[in-house]
């Protein structure tokens, strides 16, 4: 087999390029979708930032994409074919997501709904899922690999790099100024350059992707099973486990999940082929219940990633919450983002929608100004979550929910992130990866990705990522699309 990494660029290209392929699927409920095959590929290692990252050979690849962003399946090029905010009930027929070109695209619609829209598209019996922040991420660093200048509807109908001129522009969407209709842009406007490409990865409508942070936490999950024939009792302290998701990336020690029990582990011995031993297990962690758990059960190792850059997040400890004048904050559960370690005096902190600046650390206890910045001093109770605002970032709208922004300057090259497109560094726009990034460090936020017609500059290269919306935010600029896995057919 010939050595990926020592293709040339143009010899890669063209070996990509003649394995994507649109292919048309006919769906359970007689709908008819278009999706792009993205083949299995190899990133080698230093191919960007100047020759750090990805820091090891990048694996990617390997399922379906949808060729367009979705719309309903009853729209048309004048129409969305349903209307605001619809609840969108399991299996249901008149509520299936398509890929189609030349419709108005679905938005109005909240990640949870987006999620079973997609699930509905089945096709075989096997249920399409939203993409995930994988799936696009591959897309991005593919475009990237082909040394595609990708272009999209970033300004009103066409690409703000461009003259606006009939050719380099798509149909408009009579529904919403600056919109477009689906896939009607130029071939510049796919991944590749190609009628065979992936459209409006740049621009038109941000995307909605099947991800989620807490606080500016991502939990991610590994997934195994258990493999004993007695299963595990309430009791047991080792847990032999196989069919693991990459095993060998498993940290030494942990947190893992089965059914509803949280375990910490000591010590893993791992033995290839997906299969380890856990020992030194505690039991019933976070205020859950030790239980019994057969054979076969699924386990997910859980690992909590701080995404902002320079950032942190902990949760308040204080034995009866903040008061609205309490000044010492005794924190737990740091983590820390990357290129941070702690807090320090002159941080700026947030809880819910409250400001505050670090005036003093003794260990783990903070002593703080409150309400800064235009904020509002407010109750806090044990549990909440504080968040270290990044310096590389922008403080945006302090007084209302605030936000912070800046670019995806370089990415994180950890084993379970590298794959996703997400910011190591954030404090610069570069020519490496184009793009703006957005994140609200407090709640609940769900990623959209891509870019709207609005954007301009800030979205250029698909890989433009916002964690500011709620997953129950709908409005005329975030759609969605749905991918298949290749194992799954």
């Amino acid at each position: 087999m010939t050595n990926i990494s020592k293709l040339s660029l143009a010899a890669l290209s063209q070996r990509i390029n003649a394995q994507t392929r649109t292919v048309d699927f006919v769906a359970d409920d007689g709908s008819i979708s278009q999706m792009v095959f993205i083949p299995k590929f190899t990133i080698p290692a230093g191919s960007f930032e100047n020759g750090k990252f990805p820091a090891s050979d990048l694996n990617l690849g390997g399922f379906f994409i949808d060729k367009y962003q979705c719309s309903h399946k009853s729209a048309t090029p004048f129409a969305r074919g349903i209307g605001d905010n619809p609840t969108v009930a399991a299996d249901s027929a008149d509520a299936v997501a398509v890929s189609q070109p030349g419709k108005v695209p679905w938005t109005h619609i909240t990640q949870p709904n987006a999620i079973q829209a997609c699930a509905n598209r089945k096709i075989n019996g096997v249920a399409c899922h939203l993409v995930t922040m994988k799936e696009w991420a591959t897309v991005c660093y593919l475009t990237k690999l082909l040394g595609h200048d990708i272009r999209g509807n970033n300004n009103y109908g066409h690409d703000i790099r461009d003259a606006n001129t009939w050719e380099k522009s798509a149909v408009a969407d009579p529904t919403q100024s600056g919109r477009t209709l689906t896939g009607t842009g130029p071939v510049s406007w796919s991944h590749n350059g190609s009628a065979d490409g992936v459209f409006d990865i740049v621009g038109n409508v941000w995307e909605w992707m099947d991800f989620t942070i807490t606080d500016g936490v991502y939990t991610h999950k590994k997934r195994s099973r258990i493999n004993d024939s007695d299963g595990i009792t309430a009791k047991d302290t080792t847990i032999t486990l196989d069919s693991m998701e990459y095993g060998e990336n498993w940290p030494s020690s942990g947190i893992i999940q089965i059914e509803n029990e949280i375990i910490s582990y000591g010590a893993i011995d791992y033995q290839g082929n997906g299969k380890a031993v856990l020992s030194s297990c505690v039991r019933g962690q976070l205020s859950t219940t030790a239980a019994i758990h057969a054979d076969n059960t699924v386990v997910h190792q859980l690992t909590k990633y701080c995404i902002t850059p320079g950032g942190a997040t902990a949760t308040i400890a204080n034995s009866d919450g903040l008061s609205a004048s309490a000044t010492a904050i005794v924190y737990t559960d740091l983590v820390n983002g990357p290129g941070n370690n702690g807090f320090a005096v002159g941080d700026t902190l947030q809880a819910g929608n409250e400001q505050m600046k670090v005036t003093a650390v003794v260990s783990n206890t903070l002593t703080v100004e409150r309400g800064i910045n235009g904020s509002t001093a407010v109750l806090h109770a044990k549990g909440t979550a504080v968040a270290k605002l990044s310096a590389q970032l922008s403080n945006a709208s302090p007084a209302n929910d605030a936000y912070q922004q800046g670019y995806l300057t370089t990415m994180r090259t950890e084993n379970d992130l590298a794959c996703m497109a997400l910011p190591f560094s954030g404090n610069a726009q570069t020519n490496e990866y184009k793009d703006g990034f957005w994140i609200r460090n407090h709640g609940v936020r769900a990623a959209v990705r891509g870019a709207s017609w609005v954007l301009g500059a800030n979205g250029r290269a698909g890989f433009a990522l916002s964690l500011n919306d709620a997953p129950s935010d709908w409005n005329d600029n975030i759609g969605f699309r749905a991918a298949l896995s290749l194992e799954n057919l």
